[in-house]
């Protein structure tokens, strides 16, 4: 039985629409009708649907029955790895980041970030406030997840999917390739890590980091964009190939 993933809350005898890709995949193939039965996972359970339409762009299903909770964690399909800026800075960057749908943001201390970990710990609290107030706002129904500070040295140790596709702004390094090009030899469907330096920029050391963790360096065209937006617009490419908006 075929599988898709719904993003937001079900419950049994709902009615609602698969994503556009997973509808357009379906049309195309022509493997499931109306009536067919498929599984629907969404954050935290799985349930039993039922096809009830199909149309030229969309597909309708009716949830059936609940089958539990899920049986693997939930993998946040874009992470942003962020240097910590000041205050204010990061406060927008988490809350356009509830709004787009950014799902989970690791904030890490670099050799140039404007705050320490230790000191934005004390942060976290008020963080997890701004994400709930953001999800109210935007009507996301599922939280962003703010990870506790990390000093990059930590990186190396932290459980990235192992599937995952690093990408790492660095227009300090010679090598590293218009964001464009990286994302036509990708599988867009994979987990995204998404890591963005401060205003200065990362380290040698940083840098030397993010290469031993496999992490693809990459560059953008046009303006210069400030640290707390470049994730945003990156993360909202992204989500915008991925079909989430």
């Amino acid at each position: 039985m075929q599988k898709f993933f719904v993003r937001h809350k079900l419950s049994v005898e709902d009615i609602t629409y698969l994503s556009d890709s997973d509808s357009r995949n379906i049309i195309e193939k022509g493997d499931l009708d109306i009536e067919e039965y498929i599984k629907i996972e969404t954050y935290e359970k799985v349930f039993l649907a039922q096809i009830t339409d199909i149309q030229p762009a969309s597909v309708e299903i009716q949830i059936v029955e609940e089958l539990g909770e899920r049986e693997s964690p939930f993998t946040p399909d874009i992470t942003i790895v962020q240097s910590l800026s000041n205050d204010s800075k990061f406060t927008y960057f988490i809350e356009k980041s509830v709004e787009i749908g950014i799902q989970k943001i690791i904030p890490v201390e670099s050799k140039y970030s404007l705050k320490k970990r230790n000191k934005a710990m004390k942060d976290l609290t008020y963080w997890n406030k701004l994400v709930k107030d953001a999800t109210e706002q935007s009507r996301n129904t599922f939280p962003t997840i703010i990870e506790k500070p990390l000093h990059i040295k930590e990186l190396p140790s932290y459980n990235f999917p192992k599937d995952a596709i690093k990408i790492c702004l660095a227009t300090e390094v010679h090598e590293a390739k218009y964001l464009t090009e990286i994302l036509k030899n990708i599988d867009i469907k994979k987990p995204i890590i998404i890591a963005i330096g401060p205003e200065k920029g990362w380290d040698i050391t940083d840098l030397k980091i993010f290469k031993k963790l496999h992490f693809k360096f990459i560059k953008l065209k046009g303006n210069i964009l400030r640290t707390e937006t470049t994730g945003l617009v990156i993360g909202s490419i992204i989500k915008y190939l991925k079909g989430e908006i």
